[in-house]
């Protein structure tokens, strides 16, 4: 895995493998975020730091630099006069490093915005960090997650018939960060990255995931726990718990669909069994109209639709959710309809 000398992280594995997006998923104080500074800071050309949204921006701002400006074994200290921001909360800021426009700052929520913008030929870059957050909540303006960072991706590339490479210009390639993490995240989903152990898989054409083993520490006369460094309940809740809960190894006999449900854009037939308490859910890409039930989200409601939103019926399947009373056919079922069952 991609642990330097020093003990601390290095892209430099995941990245040999040459895939556009590279996914870390690792515990804190691995040093990735000191990792990515110094690589983006020395690359040729520029990049961009995308962030979920303006209060993450402008949250990590504030040390941003400082890795660069204090240095460490293998890096000479920048001056702190080399750096200036320009920009704003609003429209996103810039870096500037020599006196030169060095790498863009930018969230989530703004892909709108962003789609207007032009960006320079070279920026070779983009580092989304943080992407899955302590307590997961639905972006306002977004459906989707992965669908607006591959816009902002798009928008970079200038999304022509010519490729970059045709261009003479290098691929835009992107890297990705999240600590402490669940499972249970939209990015993820989309990218269908689902746990495979330690190490570095390829998920698919384009991607890579890098999942680090827990960090252990000494602590006076032993090692510190993975529980102890994790933390408070809720850290130790987002960070390795079994993932796999509630997913179904056999689809049960003789269970029944009598909800077709669309969330948004998601569709879902639920099932249930005569004198069982449990829930079974299968995706699907349209209604089942012969079920009892045929409901739908607000947003896009048919007329054939009962519309679900604030009913009895939603709130029994948020509870169930919450009490594992709702199994799922695979991991990538259990992540849409836990994201999709909360907005």
């Amino acid at each position: 895995m991609g642990i330097a000398k020093s003990g601390y992280y290095s892209l430099r594995e995941i990245l040999g493998y040459q895939a556009k997006y590279n996914v870390v998923l690792s515990d804190r104080g691995r040093g990735k975020s000191w990792d990515a500074k110094w690589f983006l800071i020395n690359q040729p050309g520029t990049s961009m730091c995308v962030y979920r949204q303006q209060p993450d921006m402008t949250s990590a701002m504030l040390d941003w630099t400082d890795p660069l400006t204090a240095g460490d074994d293998e890096h000479e200290p920048i001056p702190p006069t080399s750096f200036e921001w320009k920009g704003s909360d609003k429209d996103g800021w810039t870096l500037y490093y020599e006196g030169a426009p060095k790498i863009w700052f930018r969230y989530l929520t703004q892909v709108n915005h962003i789609k207007q913008e032009v960006f320079p030929d070279d920026m070779n870059w983009v580092w989304f960090d943080e992407f899955i957050p302590m307590a997961w909540k639905k972006l306002p303006g977004i459906a989707s997650e992965g669908d607006a960072l591959r816009t902002i991706i798009k928008t970079i590339e200038h999304d022509t018939v010519r490729t970059r490479e045709e261009k003479g210009l290098k691929p835009l390639r992107v890297i990705m960060f999240a600590n402490p993490f669940t499972w249970n995240n939209p990015i993820l989903s989309y990218f269908k990255i689902v746990p495979r152990g330690y190490g570095i898989w390829r998920v698919g054409p384009g991607v890579v995931c890098e999942l680090l083993p827990p960090y252990e520490e000494v602590k006076k006369d032993r090692k510190m726990t993975v529980d102890e460094f994790l933390g408070d309940e809720v850290n130790k809740n987002q960070g390795w718990v079994d993932q796999q809960a509630y997913v179904l190894d056999k689809w049960p006999k003789n269970a029944e669909p009598f909800l077709s449900l669309r969330l948004e854009d998601k569709f879902f037939i639920v099932y249930k069994r005569d004198g069982s308490k449990r829930y079974y859910v299968k995706r699907t890409e349209e209604h089942n109209r012969n079920c009892p039930f045929v409901m739908g989200s607000i947003m896009g409601l048919k007329e054939y639709e009962t519309c679900v939103d604030g009913t009895k019926m939603l709130q029994h399947l948020q509870t169930k959710s919450y009490q594992g009373g709702v199994w799922f056919t695979d991991i990538n079922c259990k992540f849409d309809f836990l994201n999709a069952i909360q907005v």
